[in-house]
């Protein structure tokens, strides 16, 4: 088959999880079938083996002409809603493993934030309608979109009768890890970081701080813990690689809250940039704990931490905000600790109990040696892999079937009380004079 997979993120040595996830499942796809990816913005990626298209928002016939070769197009994001004519490919892959419209959410206090919400809930309406097969990153996801998906119609009796389950519609293909465990190829923090010795106990927030996050409980929490404590908090990414998203109004909150608490450059640090994707091995690989705190919304309970997957590969414990999927994984297997929202004091606690019990932490990476196979990239993208090798168009409700649908509410509504007017009159006219009990 012929695939294509179109991302709107940056696709370069600097990429974040969309653009990761589009390049990881495009290798997979790879080995049994022809693959192009397309960026809509530019980048500087060369995949072996794998088509790549940079910057096709300023030519989008370029990826006209590839979308009208190919058998199975899949998106992610509003890609549909930048590139239309994605919509008339012959099977079309959405792919929902990123719940953004909740992330939308946050920045309330923008003044676009209210118009930008709605419309994007307008075009992820349009996606679920078009859609033949969908994907999502979890079971909490999977209630989530299925609901939205019978809402829209989707839920026919025709997809019922050939998967009672409706898995064939809507599947569960989370976010992966690499095959390949993670190898340390030169020092970038310990002893070279001003500030961060060789000896600390390093905490690690691996990604982006977002609007949805809480790095103010953490940071708060850093302030908490006495002095003499060797622990330090890098804050890894500080700017997306995607030159169009700007630095979030949480980033610049964060900054401000560790320098009006004495802590920025003591024990808490943020390091410029964003970490080359080969690279970041060696941060994970030189951190003691993996860190991730939100707050308590309805994003973190959709949620599926890109970041935390990388804990995981690279064996860190770690400690958690309680609420997301992944929170709940920590506490399932025995990996890490994990704190209600907002509690900086739990934090405290946590950071000196891990940071003070290296034995506690060897402990936590032996369990977490056999977690990574059920992660892995060949793993997670089998339910895509079967769909490629058997696409089909979905079962969709019928024009003819919404505009009878439509007709029939009220009218339906209308005999339904004629008919009860009638059987009452009926009654009435066989007892006229029933006896009251």
């Amino acid at each position: 088959m012929r695939i294509l997979l179109v991302t709107n993120d940056r696709l370069g040595r600097q990429r974040a999880g969309p653009a990761i996830r589009c390049v990881e499942l495009a290798k997979v796809l790879a080995r049994e079938h022809e693959v192009t990816v397309a960026s809509g913005v530019p980048g500087d990626i060369e995949i072996p083996g794998i088509k790549v298209i940079l910057n096709v928002m300023a030519n989008p016939q370029a990826l006209e002409r590839v979308a009208g070769q190919a058998d199975v197009v899949v998106t992610q994001g509003l890609v549909l809603d930048f590139f239309p004519f994605l919509r008339k490919s012959p099977y079309l892959v959405i792919d929902l493993y990123d719940p953004y419209l909740f992330e939308h959410l946050a920045p309330a206090g923008r003044r676009y934030a209210n118009w930008r919400y709605f419309r994007q809930w307008h075009l992820l309406n349009e996606q679920l309608r078009c859609g033949d097969f969908f994907m999502c990153a979890n079971e909490r996801q999977w209630d989530y979109w299925l609901g939205r998906l019978c809402a829209l119609g989707r839920l026919t009796p025709a997809e019922y009768n050939l998967d009672p389950s409706f898995r064939k519609l809507l599947a569960i293909v989370p976010f992966g890890i690499q095959s390949m465990p993670p190898q340390h190829t030169e020092r970038v923090i310990k002893g070279l970081l001003p500030g961060i010795g060789e000896e600390d106990i390093l905490l690690l927030w691996a990604g982006g701080i977002w609007d949805w996050f809480d790095p103010l409980t953490l940071i708060r929490a850093m302030s908490l813990i006495p002095h003499p404590h060797p622990v330090r908090l890098l804050f890894l990414g500080t700017q997306h690689p995607n030159p169009d998203i700007p630095k979030m109004t949480m980033m610049s909150e964060a900054c401000k809250l560790a320098q009006d608490l004495g802590v920025i450059g003591r024990n808490v640090f943020f390091r410029e940039g964003w970490v080359p994707f080969d690279k970041r091995q060696n941060f994970l690989l030189e951190a003691d704990i993996g860190v991730s705190t939100h707050k308590n919304s309805v994003e973190a309970h959709l949620a599926f931490r890109t970041r935390v997957l990388d804990y995981i590969w690279a064996g860190l414990p770690m400690i958690l905000t309680k609420g997301d999927y992944f929170a709940d994984f920590v506490e399932h297997e025995n990996v890490g600790r994990t704190i209600r929202p907002g509690d900086a004091e739990g934090w405290k606690r946590e950071i000196i109990c891990l940071a003070s019990n290296p034995g506690l932490r060897r402990e936590m990476r032996q369990r977490l040696g056999p977690l990574r196979e059920q992660f892995q990239w060949t793993r997670v993208a089998e339910p895509l892999l079967a769909f490629c090798r058997q696409p089909r168009r979905a079962k969709r409700p019928s024009a003819i079937q919404v505009r009878v649908a439509r007709w029939l509410s009220p009218t339906y509504r209308q005999l339904l009380h004629l008919r009860r007017k009638s059987a009452a009159d009926a009654g009435a006219e066989k007892d006229p004079n029933p006896t009251r009990k």
